[in-house]
């Protein structure tokens, strides 16, 4: 019995775990709740209950709820079914449907994306900085952790090649500086030897 429970419990820990999947009902939810997006009353339950099967596996909830407020479901007895019920049915009738946490992550899932449509989790992961994870860059979007680091290699790069053209130019100037001196006092010991040599003509 304690060998099944454990595999019960180990066999929704894995499905719990799906990183996409939680991952991305992390990000929408998230957007969802900073765009000001109403979630209806069951959604809302069955995120509630995730939250709670994630407490009781150990694992960071979907809401992002503080944990201490979250009352963990035990999964040591097997794997938790959560019961749908449709709202309008009459309260004493037996739920419509029983779900495995997989499939409620997968339900999940699929209202968040209809809900913020027509933005995806995909865009939210390039555009979104996770909300379970600290960056170098205060917490800022993969997309623009992307353009500060090219702009700062484009800036590195651009004080290289200035600094390299600059130093061509000084050295440009300093031989031709050379050059002018070297023709000038050529041009003088030109005219030196010239004078000199019509002195040496008039002395004759």
């Amino acid at each position: 019995m304690a060998g099944s429970a454990e595999a019960g419990r180990q066999r929704g820990k894995g499905e719990c775990e799906s990183p996409g999947l939680v991952s991305d009902c992390r990000l929408m939810l998230s957007f969802a709740r900073k765009n000001g997006f109403v979630l209806a009353p069951p959604l809302l339950h069955e995120i509630a209950w995730l939250d709670s099967v994630l407490k009781g596996l150990g694992l960071a909830p979907v809401s992002q709820v503080s944990p201490e407020l979250i009352w963990p479901i035990d999964t040591q007895a097997g794997l938790p079914l959560y019961a749908w019920r449709d709202p309008a049915a009459d309260p004493a009738e037996p739920p419509s449907a029983e779900m495995v946490p997989e499939e409620v992550i997968l339900d999940v899932h699929s209202k968040l994306s209809v809900l913020i449509a027509p933005t995806t989790a995909l865009s939210l992961q390039t555009s979104e900085p996770p909300a379970d994870r600290r960056h170098i860059f205060g917490g800022m979007p993969p997309l623009v952790q992307v353009v500060i680091v090219v702009a700062f290699v484009s800036a590195i790069c651009f004080v290289i090649s200035a600094s390299q053209i600059a130093g061509r130019d000084v050295r440009w100037k300093a031989r031709k500086a050379a050059a002018e001196a070297a023709a000038s006092a050529a041009s003088a010991a030109a005219a030196n030897a010239a004078a000199f040599a019509a002195s040496q003509g008039a002395m004759r």
